[in-house]
């Protein structure tokens, strides 16, 4: 039954298009083709899995390829849709999962139709491929015990699942739109409109179920009834209440968990896209302080937004209730009265918020700045002068916290608690006189606390948002780069034959840069042309625009004037990713980086995650042709072995060569060396440029002369 719902390689295109109209992610409206015949006749896993990330993206969407081992591929399954999942031999089969179940799937079939399927049979043309060969062995194992039937076939099943669940088994790319898309797209992809609406639905009833309760009980009691029917119809109304909060804590909890991942996504993408100047000027201290703030966008901002929205309810509810006492003019005058004044007291909290926020920002950067050169503070400077002017920013600290701890109390103390009294003193006159009925006024008493209770909920749920505006506005360099970063997850990214020999690769004409807030140009009127099998060698002066030249190559920057072209195409066509499929960089020793993780990671972090075999094979041949052997043979684990801050220290050299690699091991048709031979001695210069040109299709490197 499978083999018919299965999608021909062929039609990859067409199926990418289906699943993601049929699941409402709104992809672009652009018709995919099928992949090229290079990709067809590949039976490199890569290659494809590059062709569906690209064609992915062409839709504007992104699919994140996940891998299961055995034990996990039911939870996969069930919570990956949308997602697309390769089958069959060599993976040259799609399976289309639209809908994930507890034990059935709805699979997106050839024809467009949904099927429903177990999950059962989906798992077992998965996973057989790597049960096939081992099955045996559990067969006759299990029929030692005389089991027959079902009972035998579930036994067999279960000890493969058991002893081979860390067995890795097929890749899901699940679907879902770029976390850079427009907000609202992406809250409607996740389900949070629809998620938000039920919790604002059930909160409602639940306040219409309680003011319900409130009159039938009144009625009763200021009319002196004991009717039982109607007291055990004011239980149910009670016990009626428990469903809609039990269902307000569960929507509540998923609308945090979605949109809490969903930001954490967004925010990732913006920082990865910051541009390079910022993060130059700001440095370690400031860029961490934003960071750290961003936490609180998730915990202050989502609690505090669903906080409001319940605010909002239980305050609209208490008008009308208001309304049927004995001075309604004169209550809902005061309630908006109140409202004003709690509209001034939390812009105050939160100017004093900002104030305060600014000012530990800057305690932040100043520790962390200390604490990155503590070397170099230890060596040249004195030690009375260790800690100079820690103290003063400190103080400067506590009084803006002093400063908003009382701004805070007096919103916290104030506004529900002032209400009160207010709305119960302009209840006097009823009560003196006597002249309303007890009804109303016990109606009226009613309105007044449950707009206390709107106001206490209000303030608990403003201070949660104030906290979240602070915090967005650090983190609204990251925000405004995710969106930059939508255009370029919108370029061809799909998957490019290599530049035939002598073809161009780039070609700049009248190129020019200057930087922000100078008024000198670095490079003007630059015509450059690099072709396939090219190996040049750029000189020149410090700060003769050398490496300007050469992140404008990689596109790691845009020309202010001229035209750079990769192929043919400019760079807001192919997008950063796209470029960087054609062009990798080994920027200069203090852009780059070696990151906290094992060796293997780090050379291969420009491919796709995890590697393959042949791809660790290939990056263990690189290092050992660029003189890295040595140092793989000392290394207890080898490429899994930690490098970096926290991990194997690594020399400088040795840090150059592991650059150079991971540029190598990209692919691409280009690649730019930026003072990547500096520090080597002449031999290990010889042997890592020797590397180079035999592996490179082609070469710019730059160097002082």
């Amino acid at each position: 039954m499978l083999d018919a719902l299965t999608w021909p390689l062929e039609r990859a295109g067409e199926a990418l298009t289906a699943l993601a109209g049929q699941s409402a992610l709104q992809p672009s409206l652009r018709e995919l083709g099928a992949p090229g015949p290079a990709v067809l006749a590949n039976r490199d896993d890569a290659a494809i899995e590059r062709w569906l990330a690209g064609a992915a993206a062409g839709l504007g969407l992104e699919a994140e390829a996940v891998d299961s081992d055995i034990a996990g591929i039911d939870d996969l399954l069930r919570a990956a849709a949308p997602a697309v999942l390769r089958v069959g031999e060599g993976g040259r089969g799609l399976l289309l999962l639209l809908r994930g179940g507890v034990r059935h799937l709805v699979l997106l079939a050839p024809d467009l139709r949904p099927r429903r399927v177990a999950l059962a049979d989906v798992r077992r043309l998965v996973c057989e491929p790597v049960l096939a060969p081992l099955r045996g062995r559990a067969e006759a194992l299990v029929d030692r015990t005389g089991l027959k039937g079902q009972r035998r076939e579930r036994a067999v099943e279960l000890l493969l699942r058991e002893r081979l669940g860390v067995l890795r088994v097929g890749r899901a790319f699940v679907l879902r739109p770029s976390p850079a898309a427009p907000l609202l797209r992406l809250l409607h992809a996740e389900g949070l409109v629809r998620r938000t609406a039920a919790l604002a639905g059930l909160h409602a009833a639940e306040l219409l179920l309680m003011i319900a309760a409130w009159a039938l009980i009144g009625d009763l009691v200021f009319a002196g009834r004991t009717d039982a029917g109607w007291s055990q119809a004011w239980l149910l109304l009670l016990l009626s209440i428990v469903p809609c909060r039990m269902g307000q804590a569960a929507i509540a909890g998923d609308i945090l968990q979605r949109a809490g991942a969903l930001l954490k996504r967004r925010l990732l993408v913006g920082a990865l896209a910051l541009p390079g100047d910022l993060t130059r000027r700001e440095g370690a201290g400031l860029l961490l302080g934003r960071v750290l703030e961003t936490a609180a966008v998730e915990s202050l901002g989502l609690r505090g937004g669903l906080v409001s929205l319940v605010a909002a309810l239980e305050f609209a509810a208490a008008v009308p209730i208001l309304a049927l006492g004995p001075a309604p003019a004169l209550h809902l005058a005061l309630l908006a009265g109140w409202a004003a004044l709690s509209v001034v007291l939390v812009r105050s909290t939160g100017r004093h918020l900002a104030a305060w926020t600014d000012t530990r920002g800057e305690l932040t950067h100043h520790l962390v700045e200390a604490m990155v050169g503590h070397r170099t503070r230890l060596a040249q400077e004195a030690p009375e002068r260790w800690h100079h002017d820690d103290d003063a920013r400190l103080v400067r600290v506590l009084a803006r916290e002093a400063q908003l701890n009382r701004s805070e109390s007096l919103l916290v103390a104030l506004l529900p608690r002032g209400w009160l009294v207010l709305g119960l003193a302009a209840l006097l006159p009823a009560f003196v006189g006597g002249t309303a009925p007890a009804a109303t006024v016990a109606a009226a008493i009613g309105g007044v606390l449950l707009a206390q209770r709107g106001l206490s909920t209000f303030v608990v749920g403003a201070t949660a948002l104030l906290g979240c505006g602070v915090a967005v506005r650090q983190a609204l360099p990251m925000l405004r780069a995710a969106e930059t970063a939508d255009a370029d997850a919108h370029g061809l990214m799909l998957s490019f034959p290599p530049v035939p020999e002598g073809q161009p690769i780039v070609v700049a004409r009248g190129v020019g840069f200057r930087y922000p807030g100078r008024e000198r140009p670095v490079l003007r009127d630059v015509d450059l042309a690099i072709a396939a099998g090219d190996r040049l060698l750029l000189e020149g002066g410090s700060g003769g625009g050398k490496s300007t030249l050469g992140a404008l190559v990689a596109g790691l920057r845009e020309p202010t004037s001229g035209l750079v072209l990769l192929a043919g195409l400019d760079r807001p066509t192919l997008g950063l990713v796209g470029w960087r499929r054609r062009i990798a960089a080994a920027p200069q020793f203090h852009e780059n980086h070696v990151v906290t993780a094992p060796l293997a990671f780090n050379l291969l972090m420009g491919r796709g995650w995890p590697p393959t075999q042949a791809q660790l094979a290939e990056a263990d041949a690189v290092c050992r042709e660029l003189g890295l052997g040595d140092l793989l043979e000392r290394m207890p684990s080898g490429l899994q072995q930690m490098v970096g801050e926290t991990g194997w220290q690594l020399s400088h050299g040795e840090r150059s060569r592991l650059f150079i690699a991971r540029a190598l091991l990209q692919g691409v048709d280009l690649v730019v060396l930026d003072e990547s031979f500096a520090a080597l001695d002449p031999a290990t210069l010889q042997q890592a440029l020797r590397c180079v040109l035999d592996r490179a299709r082609a070469v710019l490197v730059i160097a002082h002369p």
